[in-house]
C-alpha cells in the first residue's frame, strides 16, 4: 500500500464524515422545525394542528403579543414586570370601566414599557388609560434590557441592539422546542395544566394567603434577597439613574399626552427588608431618592414605598420579590381612586 492510496482513503473518510455530520445536522434542524411548527407554542401561525387548548410557552412577551394580535382594542392597559402581571385587570375595569388587558412581562425594563406602548401605537390599539408599575431596578445602568425584549422585532425599537429574531428563526430555537415538548407532554397526558396567563393577561388566582408561620416566611424572604439582591437592588455602583431611560419615560409621557391617554404610574411595592437594604447604603439611597423625585413629576403617580400598608407589613409579600395576588387589588384601588 503506497502513500497515494493511504491519502485517498483518508480524504474519502474525511468527506464521508463531513457528509454524515451535515446530514445529521440537517435532520436535527428539520425535526426541531417540524415539531415547533406543528405544536406552535407561541401561536405564530393561524393553525392549531393538534387542537391544543393550552400552550406552555417560555417567552411571555411573545405569548402576549401573539394573543393580543387576535384581540380588539382595550380601554385600559397594565404594563410592568412580573410584579404587575399578578394584578387582576378585572379590578381595573371595575374602577375605570371598559375592558382591561395586563401586558406585564417578566423582568420588564424601561425599554419594555416604551416598546409595548410603541407597539400599541403602531397597531392603532392605544388605550384610554395606561397603568404602569415601575420597579426601582429598571433605571439601573448596570442592568441591560431583557434578552427576550432584544430578540423581539415587534418590541425592540433600539437601533443599537443585536439582530432581532424573526418568526422563521424562532421555529428553529431551542426555547421554542422546550416549550413544544412541555406542551406536548401535558397534551398527550391530558393533564390539567393551565396556561401562564388567562384571556386578560393575568397570571394568578385568588387563594387563601393566610400566613401559617411568619418566621418561616421571613427567613424565605431573607434568603431570596440574598440570592437576587445584588443584581436588582444593591448594586452599590447604582448612584444615579440611566439618562437614556429617563428620556424613554419622557417619550412615554409625550405619546400619552398627544393621544389623550390618562397615564397612571406607581412604584411596585418593595418588601420592607429591601427598603431597609436600599436606604442602608449611601449610593443606593441616593439613586432611590432621585428615582422618586423623577416620578413625582408625573401627575398621577403613587409611591408605594412610603405606603403604610406595605411599608412595615410583611403579610402582603410572597418572598422578597413579589406581592401576593390579592395585594394587587389594594394597589389598583389606592392608585386609581386617590
Amino acid at each position: 500500500m503506497n502513500f497515494y492510496t493511504l491519502t485517498s482513503k483518508s480524504s474519502y473518510s474525511s468527506k464521508k464524515w463531513i457528509f454524515i455530520t451535515l446530514m445529521v445536522s440537517m435532520l436535527i434542524s428539520a425535526i426541531i422545525f417540524i415539531t415547533n411548527y406543528i405544536v406552535d407554542p407561541y401561536n405564530m401561525t393561524k393553525y392549531n394542528l393538534l387542537n391544543i387548548k393550552h400552550k406552555l410557552a417560555r417567552d411571555d412577551r411573545r405569548t402576549k403579543l401573539n394573543f393580543f394580535k387576535t384581540q380588539d382594542k382595550f380601554d385600559n392597559i397594565l404594563i410592568g414586570s412580573s410584579r404587575v402581571y399578578t394584578i387582576n385587570p378585572r379590578v381595573a375595569s371595575e374602577i375605570l370601566g371598559g375592558t382591561t388587558y395586563n401586558f406585564g412581562v417578566g423582568t420588564a425594563s424601561v425599554e419594555d414599557h416604551l416598546g409595548i406602548l410603541k407597539y400599541l401605537q403602531k397597531e392603532d390599539k392605544l388605550p384610554k388609560n395606561l397603568i404602569i408599575g415601575i420597579d426601582f431596578y429598571t433605571f439601573n445602568p448596570a442592568i441591560p434590557a431583557d434578552r427576550h425584549f432584544l430578540i423581539n422585532k415587534e418590541l425592540n425599537f433600539l437601533t443599537f441592539s443585536g439582530s432581532s429574531q424573526n418568526e422563521l428563526e424562532l421555529f428553529f430555537s431551542i426555547d421554542a422546542l422546550r416549550a413544544s415538548i412541555k406542551t406536548l407532554k401535558h397534551h398527550i397526558r391530558k393533564t390539567d395544566k393551565k396556561p401562564s396567563f388567562d384571556s386578560l393577561g393575568w397570571s394568578g388566582a385568588y387563594i387563601n394567603y393566610k400566613i401559617i408561620n411568619k418566621d418561616l416566611e421571613l427567613n424565605a424572604a431573607k434568603y431570596e434577597l440574598a440570592q437576587i439582591g445584588q443584581k436588582f437592588y444593591t448594586d452599590y455602583s447604582y448612584s444615579k439613574l440611566d439618562k437614556k431611560r429617563l428620556e424613554y419615560y419622557a417619550e412615554i409621557k409625550k405619546i400619552c399626552k398627544e393621544n389623550s391617554i390618562h397615564l397612571y404610574i406607581f412604584t411596585t411595592p418593595l418588601h420592607p427588608l429591601v427598603i431597609k437594604e436600599l436606604k442602608g447604603h449611601q449610593e443606593t439611597n441616593k439613586a432611590l431618592k432621585e428615582f422618586i423625585a423623577f416620578l413625582e413629576d408625573f401627575q398621577n403617580f403613587y409611591n408605594f414605598y412610603e405606603d403604610e400598608i406595605f411599608k412595615t407589613n410583611y403579610d402582603h409579600f410572597a418572598g422578597a420579590t413579589h406581592t401576593k395576588q390579592n395585594a394587587g387589588d389594594i394597589i389598583l384601588k389606592t392608585l386609581l381612586k386617590k
